[in-house]
């Protein structure tokens, strides 16, 4: 029975200029645009943003550009006389939102099987995904999804509902991407999982730990690593076989908004892409 293809892509930052290459790489071996090979799209953070602009139609080629061309946009610390104040984060998004707003134009009723976690935090249920029932700007719901606490400022609407980064619980997202294929009435599919912060040795210090200790473990060693029991409920439902999960195991953590090391990211997805690109092709062409 075909089966039709979906690519999930998890939340990490800066490092999202990793899967965006692997993509790039995949496109090439397939000699078309990879949004006339898939029927699905899913992704939180950076994720949402390579997601959102597979369903706009960008090429993966095109997604990566915009990666290596705004990354140091994207990525602007506030002015000194501002970090001053006690609940700045750390970084400016009005570029974010520039980029976004010149590429995502209408609104998410327009997405076709577009899966974007966010965190409604002033709702009775904070776990909110974006996808084709919201009345709301493409650009606005992909903000909200990149929002992630002590980087970015907290997005807030024109009916003052707040959202911050969909990583807080749904960091790694292809069994979001799973339900919302299945509800949408697409059961047959296999997913491209692909885990933007990579697999590294855990190197927290074991115990309890202050409240400022606690933060920088949650973010650092849980929001922004891969998640492999989503992957593992994926298996369980889909079958082993329709779900190809993209993980490069790296020797040490890379901060999601390191820029010095961009060249070195793409390196370890180029390397992931040699080693894998035999299954992955025979995966994604599997008759």
């Amino acid at each position: 029975m075909n089966t039709g293809l979906c690519i999930s892509i998890s939340g990490g930052g800066a490092l999202g200029i990793g899967p965006a290459w692997y993509l790039k790489r995949l496109e090439e071996d397939l000699g078309r645009p990879l949004p006339q090979k898939i029927i699905g799209q899913a992704g939180t953070s950076t994720g949402s943003i390579i997601a959102a602009c597979l369903a706009e139609g960008f090429t993966a080629s095109k997604i990566f550009d915009l990666y290596e061309k705004n990354l140091q946009k994207i990525f602007t610390g506030y002015p000194w006389y501002k970090k001053c104040l006690p609940k700045v984060p750390k970084y400016d998004n009005s570029n974010l939102k520039d980029i976004l707003r010149k590429n995502l134009s209408g609104k998410c009723t327009s997405w076709n099987n577009t899966f974007i976690p966010t965190t409604f935090m002033n709702s009775k249920n904070v776990e909110k995904v974006w996808d084709s029932k919201d009345d709301v700007e493409k650009a606005l719901a992909v903000l909200t999804s990149c929002s992630a606490p002590t980087y970015f400022d907290v997005i807030v609407d024109k009916d003052k509902n707040s959202f911050c980064d969909g990583g807080l619980w749904a960091n790694s997202c292809p069994d979001i991407l799973m339900a919302g294929m299945f509800n949408a009435g697409e059961r047959n599919i296999r997913i491209l999982n692909l885990e933007t912060g990579m697999e590294a040795p855990n190197t927290t210090d074991p115990g309890n730990k202050t409240l400022i200790q606690w933060a920088g473990y949650i973010m650092d060693d849980w929001v922004a690593r891969s998640s492999k029991s989503r992957a593992y409920i994926c298996k369980s439902v889909l079958g082993e076989e329709n779900l190809f999960t993209v993980i490069p195991k790296v020797a040490k953590e890379y901060k999601m908004d390191n820029l010095s090391v961009t060249a070195e990211i793409i390196a370890i997805w180029e390397e992931e892409y040699k080693r894998t690109r035999k299954d992955l092709l025979r995966f994604v062409n599997p008759y």
